[in-house]
């Protein structure tokens, strides 16, 4: 069923310069719910998620290919989510991002800098006072956006 939703909203999305990240169905609370995580180079707002909704529950509507009574709720992956694949790195160029490690790299295991490149290997992140800092990804246990206060 996961597969057949993803290929049946996937031009939407295209069409919407969004990127599926999660797409969840399940029953809650006595309801089944698909649960679509979607983002974007800019990141998504309220207001795309909402012309998201209901574009994609249009489509899923005309093809019917679920039975049962569901509600689509389309949102945002959130920014305490963990980064899970390179992609997730790529779509936060350029953002502030907390980065914490299994083992020290100059002297720490944990940065919270700005990412400005992501590689097949790592990532290189821009610490104040220390400038450019190369991390692979398998010194990497966590990851993840952090907020930016200005």
């Amino acid at each position: 069923m996961i597969d057949k939703i993803r290929e049946i909203i996937m031009p939407v999305l295209q069409e919407e310069n969004a990127e599926l990240v999660e797409i969840i169905y399940r029953r809650e609370a006595g309801r089944q719910v698909l649960r679509l995580l979607v983002d974007s180079n800019g990141g998504i707002k309220l207001v795309d998620c909402a012309r998201l909704n209901e574009k994609i529950g249009q489509v899923l509507d005309e093809r019917d290919i679920i039975q049962e009574s569901y509600v689509i709720e389309v949102d945002s992956p959130g920014i305490d989510r963990p980064f899970k694949t390179k992609r997730d790195y790529e779509r936060a160029i350029g953002r502030l991002v907390r980065v914490t490690l299994s083992e020290r790299i100059q002297d720490k295991k944990e940065y919270v800098a700005r990412l400005e490149e992501v590689s097949d290997i790592g990532v290189k992140i821009d610490v104040k006072k220390k400038g450019i800092i190369e991390i692979p990804f398998e010194k990497i246990v966590r990851a993840r956006e952090e907020i930016e206060f200005n």
